[in-house]
């Protein structure tokens, strides 16, 4: 596989994948309040019939793709003897998504979980909120005007995005509230944190749910799953409508409130593939002393240009805190964009492993990153990509980490649609971190742990956003103490990753490694070509067969269109394929509620514009596999481009018989190409499977191109192509966005 398929297959999955263990919505347990009664779809086939197939494809999914094929020791065989009797008793699609959440939760590993149809938000574009004008010091303050905003358009979307205005934990077996937003219903009522909830609309939180346990510690995901439905299944609700509230005050008093909910400040992600709207909330402010500060409750797509603004507009800071305090993780992608933002050294956050082989999550550094003291608060319920994020920071010394350990809960997930309507989550890989740590089931340990405290958050005390200042300040005298700039750390040591079916280690050091490649000794100036001739004839009957080299060399430029569909979410978006003489190339990916990734060489530099992952300036030698691979008379070229080629024989592949056909490079580079044997057209080259070639012109072109990697397929589909067209210069040029700017 080539450098550049490599390197755009790593940030394709990294795109796709989910790190989000607790972020989907729960099934509702339990709950006593009055509900709208939801209606079922009517379905054509029968209810049985439709319960069976559910089941038999989560068993089945989790079977084969599982990233660990032994399941952690799981027998899932006997799992599946044990529940299907009891899948075909079941008398609904929700007692049966109950029954397949038992199923899974017998699974040791985070990150498989049921969503059934009526907890999935759905959300319709709103009207364009403008920000509030003249908020105060310390008050929260957005950087973007006048955006579009999702509005509810389902009874849980309306629960999610109204509220009282308040946060809250389980410390030591109560509900205590933890934060309250300035000028919330609940702040008016007269709620401070320290208070104890002790029922709603006179249902008691001791029998809130139905999880028991007889730890003294409630487990990360119980303690999420808790704080949801409190926040949502009971707070949440129509704007205008009242909460009956029994709380404790800080003289541990009982006081009934009547507080009615109101539009809470954040808003609805957009929907991505699979991957449904989540409740989303941006702060960014300064803090005395003018230490910025940033806290996001989850890394959504819709937040990543927002980090990059806050973060660049604190450019001046003497420090920055980033709040990850219950952000249950997202997007996986961001950690690394996020990271890079903060960081001058590119390298790898870390690995991801599949049942197939690995890939590394890549680290690129930002133009502008900010270069002075940062410190990250977490705890129990920071989850998933936020562990990530935390760890990269940590592992590389660029961070101090205070608060609690967190929940541990660090795997990529995938997430498919039932046929009862319901979202099935469930890991596809691993992950460890650039220094071979395995997060899941352990979690981040800070570097300064502070644990919340009622007694402190009474006092109106946030124990572990001081630490953080403190922390700050402590960073900040040791580099002005210091002589000399504090020097990076060492890179971590390299790490096998131990994966099944893995024909080549990944290493974590540095940069992103390529697949290892056969390297000839570079020769004394440019060779004269040296071929066999059965190469020859294989490599000049396939231009034949395209149409012949002066049908070829007529061309000047092509523009191509067609979808792009990403093996994770089930996302797809629309790709348009730019080439011009003599190796100009771009390439745009637009995903809808993503944005667009752009690679591009416009024949001296190279770049990757990615919306989560940032701005990549490729060097060598990446430039000079770009500028090879992207030579438009690549083929007809094959002289100039390589020093030598090599006739390996004939090869039986999934794409039929194929004569193997090695080309070297004058700098040592090595790749195969494959031709197939009875029509002589390029079936295979650079770790793109080619296929349906079709007449454009006087022109053969593959309107079929794929990408394998680790079991994971990157699929393109033309559907248009177009030669000897005009193209604006603007497709090889920068487009605008916060990471592109310096």
């Amino acid at each position: 596989m080539s450098q550049i398929t490599r390197v755009l297959t790593s940030l394709a999955l990294g795109l796709a994948l989910l790190s989000s263990a607790g972020a989907l919505p729960p099934q509702n347990r339990n709950r006593k309040r009055v509900a709208v009664q939801r209606r079922a779809q009517a379905r054509k086939d029968p209810a049985a019939q439709r319960r069976a197939k559910t089941f038999q494809l989560v068993w089945q999914t989790v079977k084969n793709e599982h990233f660990d094929p032994t399941l952690g020791g799981v027998n899932w065989d006997a799992v599946r003897v044990r529940y299907a009797p009891r899948v075909a008793r079941v008398k609904s699609d929700q007692e049966l998504h109950r029954l397949l959440q038992l199923m899974l939760d017998e699974l040791p590993q985070s990150h498989f979980s049921i969503v059934p149809p009526e907890s999935i938000p759905r959300i319709k574009a709103g009207k364009k909120r403008a920000n509030k004008a003249g908020t105060k010091d310390g008050e929260a303050s957005e950087l973007f005007d006048d955006e579009e905003e999702n509005e509810s358009d389902n009874d849980v979307a309306t629960q999610m995005m109204n509220g009282i205005g308040i946060d809250v934990r389980a410390l030591d077996g109560q509900m205590v509230i933890t934060r309250v937003a300035v000028d919330s219903s609940a702040a008016r009522a007269g709620l401070r944190p320290g208070f104890i909830i002790k029922s709603v609309d006179d249902v008691s939180f001791e029998n809130i749910s139905l999880y028991e346990t007889t730890k003294a510690i409630l487990p990360p995901i119980i303690q999420m799953r808790l704080r949801q439905e409190v926040l949502v299944d009971y707070l949440g609700g129509e704007p205008g409508t009242e909460v009956h509230l029994l709380y404790v005050d800080e003289q541990n008093q009982e006081h009934k409130a009547v507080i009615k909910r109101e539009r809470l400040s954040g808003s609805l992600s957009s929907s991505l593939g699979n991957l449904p709207p989540f409740y989303t909330e941006f702060e960014t402010k300064r803090l005395p002393g003018e230490i910025g500060y940033l806290r996001f409750s989850v890394f959504t797509p819709d937040v990543a240009e927002k980090i990059c603004r806050a973060l660049k507009s604190m450019r001046d800071a003497p420090g920055i805190i980033i709040d990850l305090r219950g952000n249950p993780g997202g997007v996986m992608a961001m950690a690394s964009g996020v990271v890079g933002l903060l960081v001058n050294r590119a390298g790898i956050i870390g690995v991801l492993r599949m049942r197939k082989g690995a890939l590394p999550l890549v680290l690129y550094p930002q133009r502008s990153s900010y270069k002075g003291p940062v410190v990250v608060i977490i705890d129990r319920l920071s989850a998933s990509t936020s562990e990530v994020f935390a760890a990269a920071l940590q592992e590389t010394g660029r961070a101090a980490i205070v608060g609690e350990q967190s929940a541990g809960m660090v795997l990529g997930a995938d997430i498919i649609k039932l046929p009862t309507g319901a979202l099935f989550e469930y890991a596809r890989t691993g992950f460890i971190t650039a220094q071979g740590t395995t997060l899941e089931g352990k979690g981040v340990r800070p570097d300064v742990e502070k644990k919340l405290d009622r007694a402190s958050l009474l006092k109106g005390q946030d124990d572990q956003l001081q630490e953080a200042i403190r922390q700050i300040g402590i960073r900040k005298e040791s580099a002005k103490n210091s002589a000399s700039p504090t020097p990076l750390p060492p890179p971590p040591a390299p790490i096998v990753v131990a994966a099944p079916n893995i024909g080549t280690p990944t290493t974590a050091q540095g940069n992103p490694p390529p697949t290892p490649l056969k390297v000839a000794e570079p020769p004394q100036g440019k060779p004269a070509f040296v071929s066999t001739p059965e190469a020859v004839a294989i490599v000049e009957r396939h231009i034949q067969a395209v149409g012949g080299r002066e049908a070829l060399e007529q061309l000047k430029s092509r523009v191509s269109t067609g979808e792009c569909t990403l093996p994770l979410q089930s996302i797809k978006g629309k790709v348009t394929i730019y080439e011009e003489a003599p190796d100009k190339r771009s390439m745009e990916v637009n995903v809808p509620s993503m944005g667009v990734m752009k690679f591009v060489y416009d024949g001296k530099r190279g770049w990757m514009q990615h919306p989560l992952m940032g701005f990549v300036e490729f060097e060598e030698p990446m430039l000079s596999a770009l500028r090879r691979e992207y030579n438009f008379y690549r083929m007809t070229g094959y002289k100039e481009l390589f020093a030598r080629m090599d006739d390996k024989g004939v090869m039986d592949t999934e794409q039929g018989r194929v004569n193997v056909v090695e080309f070297t490079s004058a700098d040592g580079y090595v790749e195969e190409m494959h031709f197939d044997v009875k029509s002589g057209l390029l079936v295979y080259g650079g770790g793109t499977q080619l296929g349906d070639y079709r007449q454009v012109g006087e022109v053969k072109v593959p309107f079929l191109m794929s990408i394998s990697v680790a079991g994971l397929n990157i699929v393109m589909q033309l559907e248009q192509v177009s030669h000897n067209v005009p193209i604006s210069a603007d497709a090889f040029a920068e487009s605008q966005s916060c990471f592109a700017t310096r």
